[in-house]
């Protein structure tokens, strides 16, 4: 008895393990993308900040960029509100579909009851 519980024990533990394995694979190497892809964001912050000092010191020479920059902040935060509607108005239509299609198909059920 105790060595049929330690086969189907195994069995379970090998079972298991086949249906875990391709997960925790999945994972590792989604994982292994994601550090690759962070090294790579690295290296771009890196550049980003040498290009950025190399800015600043001939800023200097140029003109002021900080009312381009508020105007271009005041964009951006409008577009966000832009896209904040779009999306509450695009969950209303799919809202309303979805009503709609469940009203056609009362009806349709209806129609069907009436003519049979």
């Amino acid at each position: 008895s105790s060595g049929i519980n330690a086969e189907y024990g195994e069995l379970f533990t090998e079972g298991l393990i086949a249906v875990v394995k391709p997960a925790i694979q999945t994972v590792d190497g989604q994982v292994q993308s994601l550090r690759f892809t962070q090294l790579k964001l690295k290296e771009s912050i890196d550049k980003l900040t040498v290009d950025l000092d190399q800015i600043t010191s001939l800023q200097r020479e140029l003109p002021n960029l900080e009312h381009y920059v508020k105007k271009l902040t005041s964009i951006k935060r409008r577009v966000a509100t832009v896209n904040n509607v779009l999306t509450n108005v695009q969950d209303r239509v799919s809202g309303l579909q979805g009503r709609v299609e469940r009203e056609q198909a009362k009806k349709r059920t209806l129609l069907n009851a009436t003519v049979s």
